[in-house]
């Protein structure tokens, strides 16, 4: 007997995985406009990695990227059309490009210390990047939301 994955799964597990990277991202974006500090209580590159000269693109913090790329994503994940699917991939592979980048520079000049906040959106992209994929390759051949049930 073969089992079915409802089409819906991989949308719901995207929209969650989005929420957490807003979560995140939020949360350093606050952090980094209030000049504080995010506490690290495991790793100790949080604030190192915030304040570092890698955290900028085009002098835009990157806290304030992610949560702008993660909140349009998330606005987009509702749809079946494969054209924004297709786009959404192509960012989510973009920002995945970029997450392992940026762990080859924690490595090599944070002094081995990780910060633990941006390994939480990096799971969170990852994880709804692939829930992209996969709704990807499971395109349904009908327009409409992919969060409306499956026809019986």
């Amino acid at each position: 007997m073969r089992m079915v994955l409802d089409r819906r799964v991989p949308t719901y597990l995207q929209l969650l995985a989005l929420l957490g990277a807003i979560g995140v991202s939020g949360y350093l974006t606050y952090t980094k406009a209030t000049n504080g500090i995010p506490p690290c209580t495991a790793g100790g590159g949080c604030a190192a990695a915030l304040y570092s000269p890698w955290g900028y693109i085009a002098g835009i913090p990157l806290a304030y990227i992610g949560l702008t790329a993660a909140t349009v994503l998330l606005l987009a994940t509702p749809w079946n059309r494969f054209e924004l699917r297709a786009i959404s991939l192509v960012l989510f592979f973009i920002g995945a490009i970029f997450t392992i980048y940026l762990r080859y520079v924690e490595q090599a000049h944070f002094n081995g210390h990780v910060c633990a906040w941006c390994i939480a959106f990096m799971a969170f992209w990852w994880i709804a990047g692939i829930c992209e994929l996969v709704r990807v390759v499971r395109q349904p051949t009908e327009m409409g939301s992919d969060l409306e049930p499956d026809a019986a």
